[in-house]
């Protein structure tokens, strides 16, 4: 399962190898019922994931990795194998969650941002660093992949940079703030680099214009409306 699935598409992947339906791991990730009983298990998990605007409950916590899963695995003992690694993750890291002005929840949420915006260590350390220099400021973040999810339903890509108004609690261009819930599931990188972001003063960037993994950043917005003039018009 590799870093920056959706939910969805990870239920996708775990149901072709085994007796256990895309749908009832969907189920089941969004039970308040079974999500209620892992908590004692699973610290990560708080109250933030039963926000009634949540796609998929436990979007975000289930940990990309390579898994070997038995035929005749149940859900919950898939489920549980996802969240074991998921907590290894977060022990290893737990004092700096705990040090965090935000939130478990909205850690995860960060890391699921720069996830889905880069996926490469040194980028995604200074892409975090861009989220908390606009929350400093109360700058909307303004993340296209925001909108991608937003449009969850049609699974459409080309079309989040287009959609920029679409009414959803996700969209980061219409709301201020730090969205419901994660918009990707993030890998350890993308964790560590949220809770350990490079100090920039920077405002902007555009990403990954050429498919090269690429990234321009910019301080201001004449700096960057310079650049998407230059790269992408």
């Amino acid at each position: 399962l590799q870093e920056g699935l959706w939910a969805k598409h990870m239920a996708e992947k775990i149901a072709a190898s085994v007796d256990v339906s895309s749908d009832e791991l969907l189920e089941l990730w969004s039970s308040e019922e079974y999500l209620r009983s892992l908590m004692a298990t699973y610290p990560f998990l708080s109250e933030d994931i039963f926000n009634e605007n949540l796609t998929v409950n436990l979007e975000g916590y289930l940990a990309p990795n390579t898994y070997n899963f038995y035929i005749d695995s149940s859900a919950d003992v898939i489920t549980k194998k996802l969240l074991d690694q998921t907590l290894k993750i977060y022990n290893t890291y737990i004092d700096e969650f705990m040090a965090s002005d935000y939130s478990v929840h909205q850690l995860f949420t960060l890391a699921s941002l720069t996830q889905y915006e880069s996926g490469n260590f040194e980028d995604d350390k200074i892409i975090a660093g861009v989220w908390y220099n606009r929350l400093d400021i109360g700058m909307r973040l303004e993340s296209s992949v925001t909108v991608c999810y937003a449009l969850y339903e049609y699974d459409s890509f080309e079309d989040c940079e287009k959609n920029t108004d679409i009414i959803s609690p996700y969209n980061t261009y219409r709301n201020n703030g730090i969205p419901p819930g994660p918009v990707t599931n993030p890998g350890e990188t993308s964790i560590l680099a949220t809770l350990r972001p490079e100090k920039t003063d920077y405002l902007f960037f555009l990403a990954d214009v050429y498919n090269d993994g690429k990234i321009y950043y910019s301080e201001t917005f004449a700096e960057h409306a310079e650049k998407v003039n230059k790269y992408l018009r």
